[in-house]
């Protein structure tokens, strides 16, 4: 049986051969710029959240008084902690166009990355990953249920998003995002 930083290690090369995801040096330009996005994407989450919460800013805009995005501050949510997940993998010099690319190399450097192959990183990167535990597996399955809500908020018809799944997706965006800020810098 395979351990679990194998079956990463192959999926990536996957990823690799289909070009969803690319390794260069020159993609680690873009940690800081993806860091800065991630984080206009989680106010813009808030703002979206305090419109559907505040009668004042409603009516201040013009918009009905029982307007509400909950699904929007859950999709927002989502984009700003995946944003702050392609700046980790700027930081090691890859760049993704899939999201199940970016949550395979997260969880492979950043959390497997500690216990099975710590050479994968730099030196000056591991006590990051010691002191922060390097994006607990518990942060990778907060993405991953984001991701899924944003999915159900973002296709389904009726989606059915309440004020506390919105919540929910701010306090683990905003985490998730503070983790990723903590390790890289």
């Amino acid at each position: 049986m395979k351990n679990r930083g194998e079956v990463l290690r192959k999926k990536i090369d996957r990823y690799l051969r289909k070009e969803q995801l690319f390794q260069d040096e020159e993609h680690k330009k873009l940690e800081k710029a993806f860091l800065t996005k991630s984080r206009k994407n989680f106010t813009v989450a808030n703002l979206i959240f305090k419109i559907s919460e505040q009668e004042g800013i409603r009516k201040l805009l013009s918009l009905a008084s029982d307007f509400e995005m909950y699904d929007w501050v859950i999709i927002v949510s989502y984009y700003a902690m995946y944003t702050s997940a392609l700046s980790a993998l700027a930081k090691l010099g890859f760049k993704s166009k899939s999201h199940a690319a970016t949550i395979t190399v997260l969880e492979h450097h950043y959390v497997n990355g500690s216990k099975d192959n710590g050479k994968s990183l730099e030196q000056k990167d591991i006590h990051k990953l010691v002191k922060a535990y390097a994006i607990s597996e518990q942060l990778i399955t907060k993405l991953i249920q984001t991701k899924t809500k944003r999915e159900t908020a973002q296709y389904d018809a009726t989606p059915s998003i309440t004020k506390e799944n919105a919540k929910t997706a701010l306090h683990d965006s905003e985490e998730f995002i503070t983790k990723i800020e903590e390790i890289l810098t």
